[in-house]
């Protein structure tokens, strides 16, 4: 499927390279503006700091390329779906896991809504009359996406390999993300993380919330499989602060962040785990061979109770009259850099 915006040119004026020194500066000027709340875990990320196995600072400044992803239908690639006759990913194995073990008291309820967090019910599929095997409900994870303005920092701590035990927030990993952008339909957008959590969807093995070094999605088991397996630089999970025009809509917004190999090819489909790794003159921007998702799904953090379905309130108007229940954004020329226990940095 083609996406419907207008072509990016990948030697435009919108793909300029800036140097590296813009991961540094634009993390002291983003995360210098975040909330009273988040600046006060400033203490404990530094203390955590002292114990981290890896820390890494991902950003992008404004005048780069940014998408804003649209609702849209996904196929269902045999090698993590299966097909009509022998399906996998599928939905019921994982709410077994909810129903038999330890598990929020909202889980249930919410993967009846939000099935796509960890598989596919088999009722929601379909084969189209091309033949193609689909999930047929639009979601996050389409072709279609429209060009926007926009910028974000973010640092990240990796102190334990494994999730810990306990609950959710329950992490020594830490992590600081601002992020703010233009949608399509002008208005302002700031999201800003509160603290890093492990989400507690099934299978999900997350490093204890800040996750390096190692692969996400498509049949890991971590992550929606509507994304391929994708390698990832860094990523972590968390809630945060939704802001509209100025104005706080939530502060416990369910929110996503990766930096990952890219997986949109140059007509800026999301390919399948069998098309990766892309090469240079497959990616949308060929000397770019990372990105950094940013997702709000339609979850809301309860106390108590976990994430709740609860479709975002972006004030995005779609063709049906809907407002659009998630934020999907792609910031396309990110800069990345990762510091081992050795002290060695690695720029890329």
């Amino acid at each position: 499927m083609k996406s419907s915006k207008e072509p990016i040119h990948p030697n435009g004026p919108n793909t300029r390279f800036i140097h590296r020194t813009a991961v540094a500066v634009g993390t002291a000027l983003l995360l210098g503006g975040l909330s009273a709340t988040t600046a006060n875990a400033e203490d404990k990320t530094e203390a955590a700091d002292t114990h981290a196995f890896r820390t890494v600072e991902v950003s992008q400044p404004a005048g780069r390329v940014v998408y804003w992803v649209l609702p849209g239908q996904r196929d269902l690639a045999a090698a993590t779906f299966g097909t009509p006759e022998s399906p996998k990913a599928r939905l019921e194995p994982k709410m077994n896991a909810v129903l038999e073990g330890k598990a929020p008291p909202a889980m249930p309820e919410t993967l009846k809504n939000a099935p796509f967090m960890v598989g596919i019910p088999e009722a929601a599929r379909s084969v189209t009359a091309d033949g193609d095997y689909v999930f047929e409900k639009p979601n996050a994870f389409s072709d279609k996406a429209r060009i926007i303005s926009g910028e974000f920092a973010s640092s990240m701590s990796d102190v334990v390999r494994e999730d810990p035990a306990g609950p959710p927030a329950k992490t020594p990993d830490s992590a600081e993300f601002e992020a703010t952008f233009t949608g399509p339909g002008g208005h302002q957008y700031r999201v800003v993380l509160d603290h890093v959590v492990k989400p507690p969807f099934p299978g999900y093995e997350t490093q204890g919330g800040v996750f390096t070094d190692g692969y996400l999605h498509g049949d890991t088991g971590t992550g929606t499989p509507l994304m391929p397996k994708q390698y990832t630089h860094a990523a972590w999970w968390g809630l945060g602060e939704l802001y509209i025009d100025g104005e706080k809509i939530d502060d416990h917004r369910v929110m996503h962040l990766m930096t990952t190999e890219v997986v949109r090819d140059r007509d800026y489909s999301l390919v399948h785990t069998e098309d990766l790794p892309l090469e240079p003159e497959e990616r949308h921007i060929p000397d770019q061979a990372h990105h950094t998702h940013l997702m709000l799904p339609p979850l809301r953090g309860v106390p108590g109770k976990g994430p709740v379905f609860d479709p975002l309130p972006t004030a995005y108007e779609l063709p049906n009259g809907q407002s659009q229940p998630f934020l999907h954004i792609m910031f396309e020329q990110d800069e990345l850099a990762v510091t081992n226990t050795s002290g060695k940095t690695e720029d890329s």
